[in-house]
């Protein structure tokens, strides 16, 4: 968590930073979401078109069946599913929610003339999708010339794969990082979770305020091209630039590391309970050993050197394991941190929703959503001296603030108003099933 010491009067600027910004959201699934997720915590106006028929991904199916693996709170999807699915309530809070058929003349019109009052805009279709609907950067800057155009691609918006679509996991194979993880003489494996998604989303932050302050600054616009692949490459550079030489490594080793040891993952007493420690030099092996009782492991010539000590670690995480199944992750924890030993437990949910740390670093934010109920959401993993974050803004329903937009923001009249409603331009019910 990052944490900055700053005067009273910058508090005050920051604690509503990008207060009358107003962010056009056309993102689904993950990277996207996260984005919008945490620039609205930043103060900002973030409206999120999706359409009565296409609605983001998030929201779930319509009509889930038993095989459906969407969340839902307390097991039961209830009446309107698509408004309580956890990816929704989770990644689409500090929104506001409209729909908007994009493909209709009437849709159109009205993203145009939103595109006319807003600082960002943010999509993260296939470079067709965006053409075909006339919403590429070209035909955006020709209404808005200061916009900032965020597109957050599979492969980036040139070259053959352009078109390419993906997930975090296959992003996870595509760039490289699958080809670290996994096991000796077994096959890649994946993280099993969308990885390179929150991550793209943390670095959007940052990349879209570098933006608004370049236009601050010179009072232009701009297009940022973001590539899901390349960050992906960018989170193994030590293995890219290995690559490249004449070392040959091994490149699936599990919990363990290329270089020092002892280190993994080790049983722990309890169900299902574990550690993971790593030693990354000999005082600290020395240390381990001493905390274990095992000081005759210090001088013994198979585990002099860091370098011994990994080629004999599968005996040494042996000897590790044997000591660490008689006490409890915290225990052990406390223990090893206690004498500047690198280790963790490893958490589950629910140990992870009430962690201490995370408590009173005042990370979650208890939110009750007007369908879903109460739950603690997640909030931005960094802090400002002398600043209260704002309270979080549930996920809206499927089109909740049509009216405030269309009619408050746009200025329709109730005419203009009920004509898109009645064909089908806007709504707050799925056209699909």
């Amino acid at each position: 968590m990052f944490y900055c010491c700053i005067s009273l009067e910058w508090y005050k600027f920051m604690s509503n930073v990008l207060n009358g910004l107003r962010i056009l959201d056309l993102t689904q699934v993950a990277a996207g979401p996260y984005t919008t997720m945490l620039i609205g915590y930043f103060g900002a106006e973030v409206i999120k078109i999706e359409s009565s028929s296409r609605m983001d991904i998030n929201r779930g199916p319509v009509k889930p069946s038993p095989a459906t693996h969407t969340v839902y709170p307390n097991n039961t999807s209830g009446e309107t599913p698509w408004n309580i699915a956890a990816h929704h309530i989770q990644r689409n809070v500090n929104k506001q929610c409209i729909t908007l058929d994009l493909a209709n003349k009437e849709g159109k019109k009205q993203i145009y003339e939103l595109i006319k009052i807003s600082d960002v805009f943010i999509e993260n279709f296939r470079a067709s999708v965006v053409d075909r609907l006339g919403l590429d950067y070209e035909s955006v800057k020709k209404i808005n010339p200061s916009i900032v155009y965020a597109k957050i691609s599979s492969q980036g918006n040139t070259g053959r794969e352009k078109n390419y679509g993906s997930l975090g996991s296959t992003l996870e194979q595509t760039g490289g990082l699958a080809s670290i993880t996994g096991y000796f003489n077994e096959n890649p494996l994946l993280t099993n979770e969308t990885f390179p998604d929150p991550m793209v989303g943390l670095f959007s932050v940052g990349i879209i305020l570098s933006a608004l302050r370049r236009r601050k600054m010179y009072g232009k616009g701009c297009f940022i091209d973001l590539s899901q692949r390349e960050l992906t490459v960018n989170l193994i550079g030590e293995h890219i630039l290995e690559s490249q030489s004449d070392i040959k490594t091994q490149k699936l080793l599990g919990n363990s590391h290329k270089i020092s040891a002892p280190q993994g993952v080790y049983k722990c007493r309890g169900d299902d309970d574990w550690i993971t420690l790593s030693i990354s030099n000999d005082n600290e092996w020395s240390i381990l050993c001493n905390i274990m009782d095992k000081t005759n492991l210090i001088d013994k010539n198979e585990y002099k050197t860091s370098f011994d000590r990994h080629k004999h670690r599968i005996e040494i995480d042996q000897v590790i394991n044997d000591w660490t199944t008689s006490k409890t992750k915290y225990e052990l924890m406390s223990l090893l941190q206690e004498a500047n030993i690198p280790a963790g437990v490893v958490s589950k949910g629910r140990e992870v929703i009430n962690d201490p740390q995370l408590n009173f670093m005042q990370f979650w934010d208890n939110v009750n959503h007007p369908e879903a109920g109460k739950y603690k959401q997640v909030t931005t993993p960094w802090i400002f001296s002398n600043f209260t974050r704002n309270d979080t803004n549930p996920a809206h329903n499927l089109g909740e603030d049509n009216q405030r937009v269309f009619q408050d923001i746009l200025g329709l009249d109730n005419n203009k108003y009920q004509h898109l409603l009645d064909i089908g331009c806007i709504g707050g019910s799925p056209l699909r099933t």
